[in-house]
């Protein structure tokens, strides 16, 4: 998985940026970055005008992770090796988390 990561950044080149490829890359760069501790509270939805949906069990995490969007945002980015994501929208969604 690691290597497959380290290679998104080739990946977003090859394709040219294309939207497809850019929204897949930035999903897997959130659930890389995101980590264990977010793994089953957060998921990434899609990309739309580099900003990244992402669905949230309830307001508290909606609110905790709003403060730290700007780290998350740097991370995703350093990653994908350019900017991809220009913002995160945090989406109150329990029903997505259980996918």
């Amino acid at each position: 998985m690691e290597a497959l990561i380290k290679a998104l950044p080739a990946v977003l080149r090859a394709s040219g940026n294309a939207p497809e490829v850019a929204e897949a890359a930035a999903i897997a760069a959130w659930k890389h970055c995101a980590g264990e501790g977010l793994k089953d509270r957060t998921v990434a939805l899609a990309l739309r005008d580099r900003t990244l949906e992402v669905a949230v069990a309830d307001m508290i995490w909606q609110k905790q992770l709003h403060a730290m969007r700007g780290q998350l945002i740097y991370k995703i980015n350093t990653l994908l090796g350019q900017p991809v994501v220009g913002a995160i929208e945090f989406i109150i969604d329990p029903e997505k988390l259980c996918r």
